[in-house]
This record gives structure tokens, sequence and C-alpha cells, in this order.
């Protein structure tokens, strides 16, 4: 990838998931930092995101999933390359479903 892209820009899909983004930033602050630059830069470099970035299958193909944390904590987002978008669908602990 060049480095002479634009970054893209974050946002969220409704103000829920907004909002238990900012929970995430108050409980892993570090963790989250990380996370917006791989989004704002490397969104679906694989290489970067070793262990983890994961493709979602299924019902939610087309989606990505950053792990926050070994254990629970995620981000699920869709890359809109055209607008230079991140869109995050889903941030928060792993759902109990």
């Amino acid at each position: 990838m060049s480095n002479s892209k634009a970054s893209y820009i974050i946002v969220f899909q409704n103000a829920r998931v907004e909002k238990d983004w900012v929970k995430l930033e108050k409980e892993f602050p570090d963790k989250v930092t990380e996370c917006k630059e791989f989004l704002r830069n490397n969104p679906e470099d694989r290489r970067k995101g070793i262990g983890i970035l994961k493709k979602l299958k299924g019902r939610y193909k087309g989606i990505l999933q950053y792990d926050i944390t070994k254990d629970d904590a995620r981000v699920w987002y869709r890359v809109e390359r055209k607008k230079n978008l991140i869109i995050i669908k889903y941030a928060g602990h792993h759902p109990n479903w």
C-alpha cells in the first residue's frame, strides 16, 4: 500500500455504536488508539492485522472484525473504498447470542 493514499474517515452506523465505541475507549485507551490508526491507514491489510483482523462470513459477509483484546472486545466495520470511509457497525464485547 502506498503512503500517499488518503487516510480513511471513521464514521459510526448509529449513535448506539458510537456510545459503545466511547466505552471501549475508556476501558482500553491504548488498544482503541491502535485500532483507530489501523482503520485510518490499513483497514484491509491482513498482513498488518495478523491475529487481530478477521473477515466475517455468512450473514456478516463484507464485515471485518478487529480484535481490541484477545478475549472478547472487538470492532466490526465495513470499508467504503470509493468514499474513503470506515463504517463502524459494532463496538464492544463479544455478543452473547
